[in-house]
């Protein structure tokens, strides 16, 4: 078959197999989206910050226009990537992103606000706020996906917060619930491992 020939092509090389998960964490390390996660028909290009695959020059394709629109108008979303002080567990997905802000940024909405219940690790139902609000702090965002970056050792989530704040990278402003406990994160604009793509090209 044609694994059994790439496996004895690349075993004097070292090849061997990996898991799903893997690819996910090495993805993360590097801030790339996947589809059907950060990648979805409800994201334009500009807020899944994947404009530069989308040449306007370009006299007509599928989607020109939408696209002309959101890069005229600006996104009101972006997605980031974030680094989450997770402590013993990481993200999964659609866990809120919490930040220490005045304004309302009216990007949160069903299902992506506080929504259903949500429970701690030991199953027990976490204290409800008033959906979107804590003191100082509000829900402005939402993780899509995440996990741990074993190259970096850090835990790892993209997501979508207001455009307004995709640039912040200050500690102190976002925090991000896992399991019912608000824990600190820091958008990495960079990718934690390789940020300038040397090993790839190397």
């Amino acid at each position: 078959s044609l694994y059994m020939a790439v496996q004895a092509a690349g075993a004097p090389l070292g090849l061997a197999d990996f898991g799903m998960r893997a690819l996910l964490s090495m993805r993360l390390e590097k801030n790339w989206p996947t589809w059907f996660a950060e990648l979805r028909p409800i994201y334009g290009a500009e807020e899944g910050a994947m404009e530069r695959f989308v040449d306007l020059r370009k006299p007509d394709f599928i989607g020109r226009e939408a696209a002309a629109r959101e890069r005229e108008a600006g996104p009101r979303l972006r997605r980031v990537s974030f680094v989450i002080d997770a402590e013993d567990a990481d993200v999964m997905a659609d866990e809120p992103v919490w930040a220490r802000v005045a304004e309302e940024y009216g990007t949160v909405a069903p299902p992506h606000g506080y929504g259903a219940p949500r429970f701690d690790a030991s199953g027990a139902e976490t204290p409800k706020h008033d959906g979107r609000m804590d003191g100082e702090w509000r829900v402005v965002g939402w993780v899509t996906s995440g996990g741990y970056g074993h190259h970096v050792g850090l835990s790892l989530a993209q997501g979508y917060v207001p455009a307004a704040l995709a640039g912040r990278t200050e500690p102190g402003l976002f925090e991000v619930e896992i399991l019912g406990r608000r824990r600190p994160a820091l958008i990495a604009l960079e990718p934690p491992f390789d940020p300038e793509g040397a090993r790839m090209r190397g």
